[in-house]
């Protein structure tokens, strides 16, 4: 694992469709919904990290495996790897930067590579 918090040990992926990547494995995600989400860009600006938004309005913050597990919030739900289950998430290219994207998700605020 890198010790600068700003290198990823992952790349986005160079697809040109959304790609299904397993939660837990590089990071997890964290889903808020869209009004709680809206609300969390606004207050974070510029200090926010990587963040997907799909076509149904909800916001998934890509962060550190592991760090928001104990995160117990209204409308916010954490995605990670459990023991006996694997979750999933949409992760639209790079290039996908502003909405709305071909299949809906578009990426609110870039990945930092």
């Amino acid at each position: 694992m890198p010790t600068n918090p700003q290198v990823l040990p992952w790349t986005p992926p160079p697809a040109v469709d959304i790609e299904a990547l397993p939660a837990g494995k590089w990071w997890d995600a964290v889903r808020t919904a869209p009004t709680v989400g809206e609300r969390a860009l606004e207050l974070l600006g510029e200090e926010t990290g990587a963040v997907i938004q799909d076509k149904h309005g909800p916001l998934y913050w890509l962060v550190a495996v592991g760090s928001a597990t104990s995160w117990h919030l209204r409308q916010v739900r954490v995605l990670t790897q459990l023991a006996d289950e694997s979750t999933y998430l949409g992760v639209p290219p790079v290039s996908w930067t502003e909405g709305p994207a071909p299949t809906g998700a578009f990426r609110c605020r870039p990945i930092t590579t």
